[in-house]
Parts: C-alpha cells; structure tokens; sequence
C-alpha cells in the first residue's frame, strides 16, 4: 500500500495532468470561438488574464480599486447581480434541484470548471430558478500542497464563508478563483484574502473581519469536510445534483470547456 506521502504525490500529479489537459482544451476551444467570429467573448477573456497578471506583489490580489479590479468585479456582478444569496447558497432557495459544489479555493480544476462551465449553468439553469447552488468545502490542493495545508484551507475558507455572511460570498469565491495563482506558491496570505475582500463594494470590511472570528464558520467548514468523508467523495470538484427524481453525481467532463452540456444532461436526469 502506497505511504500518505506518496498518494499525495500521486494525488498531485494527477491534479496537473488533469489541470494541463483542461488548459489544452481551454486553448482549442479558444481558438474555435475566434475562427467562429466570438470576438468579444475572447477580448473579455484577455482583459480579465491582463488583469490578473498585473496582481498586486507581495502575496496580494489585484491592486484595489485599480482599472483592472474594476474590470473584474463588472464581470462577477453581471454574473451575479439579482440572483439570490444565503450563506454559501446561490438562487432561488425553492429551486426544485439543488446542486451541492464541493470544492477548494485552491484547486485549480475547481478554478476551470469555476470560470469555464459554471457561468452558462448560472445563467441558464440558476437564474432562471431551475436550480440553486450550494458550496460546500472539501481540502484536496491545499492540504496536499503545504505541510500546514488544513490551517491554510481553513482560514481561507473561512474567509469566503465571512463573506457569505453578507450574502456575498459567491462574489468572494469568484474573485479568488479568478485570481488563483499556481499551487504550492504559497500566495494565499493574510494580504491576499484581504485584498479580495477589498475588491467587492458592497462588503463590510469590519463586520467580515469580526466574522472570520467566529468559531461557527470553522466549524461549518469542518462539517463540510466530515460529510464529504463519510461520503468518500475523492475529489475536487465534486458536483452532486439533487432534484425530484433522484440523486447523481455529475460526470468530471463537466471541468472542460463546453462541458455545460453534460452538467445540463444530469441536471434533466434528476429534474
């Protein structure tokens, strides 16, 4: 049997094969949507990379209130405005299906289905009320990237559900996935999580500050992980639909580009 160390080791590696192919596939698909005139869509894609390459030093996000911030937070909140937010929660909480995220701010497979699949289910199946999203959390990159791992991923965690406190922690989650940077760089600092919080207009610097605090949040994060133990969930992200015909666990082909389609077909499944 395979020592803990090596099954990270192995965990990791298959992180970044999967990581690669999706980046791959990001880049074809890129290239169809230029070849089929979706110009707009692309230049917004190279607005928010310029944006992110120009991240603040230090450990920190994007410089705050900066063009580029700006830029950013425009897309999350068209995204996002109008839809309803409770907690870790996203739409309408009588939606007939909900889907459960489990993921990791860290995990940058989390991050590809995050930006490259999730927008069109938002827009397509959540804002229209078919269905609601809840986060939920689950250390897979984190933990096995840094020896002190699960205190990292606690606080970072805790710090996006702090958000939630103010119903705005789909914005908080967003603008980490958007500025995540490569594993194990280490750059998830005190600095970085403010800056994120700094980026969003609406959140109570103060209040989130003293939510971070609370020992609720941890603990909510911690039952997060419990249940996706004793579910001997494997990874990051899983995605479980829940509706009026049943339960199912959604295909991993749903992190590709254009992997909207198979993430409707489950949802039809359980609708």
């Amino acid at each position: 049997m395979a020592s803990r160390k090596e099954q990270k080791e192995q965990a990791r590696a298959a992180r970044l094969a999967a990581e690669q192919a999706a980046q791959a596939r990001a880049a074809r698909m890129r290239r169809m949507q230029l070849l089929g005139g979706v110009v707009v869509i692309a230049v917004a894609a190279i607005v928010v990379a310029i944006a992110i390459s120009g991240g603040g030093s230090g450990g920190g996000a994007i410089k705050q209130n900066s063009p580029q911030s700006r830029a950013l937070y425009s897309q999350i909140n068209t995204l996002l405005t109008g839809i309803p937010e409770s907690g870790t929660t996203l739409g309408n909480p009588k939606a007939p299906v909900t889907m459960t995220y489990f993921g990791d701010l860290e995990c940058p497979i989390c991050r590809d289905f995050t930006l490259n699949t999730l927008p069109q289910f938002i827009q397509n199946d959540v804002r229209t009320g078919k269905a609601k999203v809840v986060y939920r959390s689950m250390c897979t990159a984190t933990c096995n990237d840094y020896s002190n791992g699960q205190s990292i991923f606690n606080n970072q965690q805790v710090a996006a559900y702090a958000a939630g406190r103010q119903n705005l922690f789909w914005y908080y989650a967003e603008l980490f996935y958007h500025q995540q940077r490569a594993e194990g760089s280490g750059y998830v600092t005190s600095t970085f999580l403010n800056d994120l919080a700094g980026q969003i207009p609406a959140l109570k610097q103060s209040t989130w500050q003293t939510d971070r605090k609370d020992p609720s949040l941890l603990s909510q994060v911690q039952g997060d992980e419990q249940a996706a133990s004793t579910d001997n969930l494997q990874g990051t992200p899983t995605l479980i639909l829940q509706g009026p015909k049943g339960q199912l666990t959604a295909p991993n082909s749903v992190v590709n580009p254009g992997g909207y389609s198979a993430l409707a077909s489950t949802l039809r499944q359980v609708s």
